[in-house]
């Protein structure tokens, strides 16, 4: 792909060793993408297949390799504003410089589907509390928008600098469309 199009790569495959980053770096790829999902603490309670700090040390690996990680989470999964902070603590030392923030959109059936949603507030709060401790980080704002009024709109002016636009794994999004307008009618100087 890298010497067909020309885009920068992001990759994400999960757990990797060395050498596995050896070789996609060889492919092009310039970006891994591996979300902590939540605090070290609440992680045992999401995750149940390994543990957080084999998130953390391939994160580590990625960096140290040259790639720019991406790495952030989930948030209203039974967590508590602790476990937002430490979270937001933990990719601020790791030095994360891409930040997705989602907010679980609970969907019945699913594991967490009994779990109420979020209320704006705290999804803006988050993002705030975000930016705060990871200043430099794009900040991106990604599933959970459609729980925003007008779109998340009030998060641009919040801290948020980024989005994830369309629709994600499970949920509907955004499209590109409607938020290059909004962004512009925010005054956000856009890489179109």
């Amino acid at each position: 792909m890298k010497a067909d199009c020309s885009i920068s790569l992001c990759a994400g495959h999960g757990l990797l060793r060395r050498e596995q980053f050896k070789r996609l770096r060889e492919a092009g790829v310039e970006s891994y993408h591996e979300n902590i999902e939540t605090s070290r603490r609440n992680f045992p309670n999401i995750c149940t297949t390994h543990k957080f700090e084999d998130k953390l040390e391939t994160m580590r690996i990625a960096k140290e390799e040259g790639f720019c990680v991406c790495s952030g989470g989930i948030i209203g999964m039974g967590e508590t504003w602790e476990d937002r902070l430490d979270m937001a603590l933990t990719l601020a030392e790791l030095g994360i410089e891409s930040i997705p923030i989602n907010a679980l959109m609970p969907i019945p059936g699913t594991p967490l589907g009994h779990l109420p949603g979020l209320v704006p507030e705290d999804i803006l709060r988050t993002v705030a509390l975000f930016r705060y401790i990871n200043p430099a980080a794009n900040i991106r704002l990604a599933a959970g928008r459609k729980m925003l009024p007008q779109n998340g709109r009030e998060a641009f002016c919040g801290g948020a600098s980024a989005t994830i636009t369309g629709n994600m794994l499970t949920t509907s999004g955004s499209n590109i469309k409607e938020d290059v307008a909004m962004l512009h009618e925010l005054g956000f100087n856009l890489n179109e």
